[in-house]
């Protein structure tokens, strides 16, 4: 789960939040298992993952943020600087999902409008990661010492960016420069024609 913050649609200001967490399923992966009763290795989920009879004691219960994965990977297998490849990856996915709601949410939003998106990733064996979906209203549950760790520094952070993305602060001043960001990144800022990544 990562996070993405439309913060001002006119003109379009959009950052990603550099920290998040891992989900896991209860039960191994099998690709040759894909009955109902083996979606607990496909679905991680944690609502879905929950209805198992020994959820609290399944690795489903433990989440991991994005940097324990990293030194797990880097000390277990070996696997250098993982989140660096991990995040860059997922700026670009960021892009892209702005790219694709930027033109409806500048026609459709008023001023002080703003989004936040949980998108759900899936990383391969070669370390690809794909989008599974973007949610419009992502879980704020602070139900373990992960998501406490992660979600409300992030909430607050997320507004103070969009007030000062709609306050005189922040009238006509780059926010790469001048935004009150700590955990986030610019991603677009269209008052300046930034871009982060460039897609081509």
């Amino acid at each position: 789960r990562v996070y993405l913050l439309v913060s001002r649609v006119k003109p379009f200001l959009a950052f990603h939040y550099n920290f998040g967490y891992i989900k896991r399923c209860g039960e191994f992966y099998d690709e040759n298992k894909f009955n109902r009763e083996d979606l607990f290795r496909h679905i991680t989920n944690q609502e879905f993952q929950k209805k198992q009879d020994d959820f609290t004691g399944s690795s489903a219960a433990e989440l991991m943020s994005i940097e324990s994965l990293d030194a797990y990977l880097r000390e277990n297998l070996g696997i250098p600087a993982f989140r660096l490849n991990f995040w860059q990856q997922v700026k670009a996915i960021c892009t892209e999902v702005c790219l694709g709601i930027k033109e409806s949410c500048e026609e459709a939003g008023k001023l002080g409008s703003f989004e936040i998106y949980g998108l759900d990733v899936i990383v391969d064996g070669d370390q690809r990661v794909y989008l599974l979906e973007a949610n419009r209203d992502p879980s704020w549950v602070v139900d373990t010492e992960v998501k406490k760790a992660i979600i409300p520094e992030m909430i607050r952070e997320m507004l103070e960016l969009v007030f000062w993305a709609h306050s005189p602060e922040g009238k006509g001043k780059e926010a790469m420069l001048h935004s009150p960001m700590r955990g986030f990144e610019v991603l677009i800022d269209d008052a300046f024609g930034f871009q982060a990544i460039d897609l081509d």
